[in-house]
């Protein structure tokens, strides 16, 4: 690999964790803003409570799946686009 690939190769890892960060993230604050739904709707006496451990770690579990597709996906895109440019570049 040469500088430029080796520097693509960088930039591609960046921006997967970037994306696995981000997906992560929002992920975990539709749980919490869930859970939160939840418990206010059962103080409220209109709902059955949730337990907090359970309700977190499924939700936990589903943002560490999502964050880990996506991020997969977009280091996926950049080793075609690595590919491509090295391809191109041998012509």
């Amino acid at each position: 690999m040469n500088r430029i690939e080796t520097r693509l190769l960088i930039l591609w890892f960046a921006l997967a964790f970037v994306v696995w960060n981000g997906v992560y993230d929002m992920r975990m604050h539709d749980t919490v803003r869930g859970y939160l739904v939840e418990a206010t709707r059962a103080q409220a006496g209109l709902g059955a409570g949730v337990d907090l451990r359970q309700y977190l770690h499924r939700g936990q579990v589903d943002a560490i799946a999502f964050s880990f597709a996506w991020s997969l996906g977009v280091f996926l895109a950049g080793m075609a686009t690595m590919q491509t440019y090295r391809r191109a570049s041998h012509r």
